[in-house]
């Protein structure tokens, strides 16, 4: 009976691995188009990266990003890359940022992007991994997401 439920537990992860690589390219949901996310391969001894993704608003209102969290990291914010004194800074966006209607957000790397802090060791490029979007009055998204050394 153990051997038969391994069996089926293993089967389980193997269809949501499948699943979610069907999905990494783009998903729609509560007229939110997620596409081309993505996660940068921590440095070596590095337990920091980055996560990025294109957020479409395909309604005719507002929505508001207000967060972002992943089981890879102990810590998970939205930032932003900001020109002070002629340096550029990296800001956490406390209030996070609002998508206009049919506007397209883009986290990307030298802008807005979720500052990954605390991140597990043992993450390998190619692997897939979960970033989850809370859009104001929608709820968490889960967002897929693959891990690799530069932009896919």
């Amino acid at each position: 009976m153990e051997c038969k439920l391994k069996f089926i537990r293993v089967f389980l992860v193997m269809m949501v691995a499948w699943s979610a690589n069907v999905v990494a390219e783009q998903l729609v949901v509560n007229q939110v188009k997620f596409s081309n996310a993505w996660v940068k391969v921590p440095m070596p001894g590095m337990r920091m990266t980055a996560g990025f993704a294109t957020i479409e608003n395909l309604t005719n209102s507002d929505l508001h990003l207000t967060g972002v969290k992943t089981s890879i990291s102990a810590v998970s914010e939205l930032h932003d890359m900001v020109m002070v004194n002629n340096v550029m800074q990296m800001r956490h966006a406390s209030d996070g940022w609002v998508i206009a209607p049919g506007s397209t957000l883009s986290l990307e790397p030298g802008g807005k992007h979720a500052m990954l802090m605390g991140v597990k060791p043992e993450l390998q490029s190619q692997s897939q991994v979960l970033l989850e979007f809370n859009l104001e009055g929608l709820g968490w998204i889960q967002v897929p997401a693959l891990m690799t050394k530069s932009m896919p």
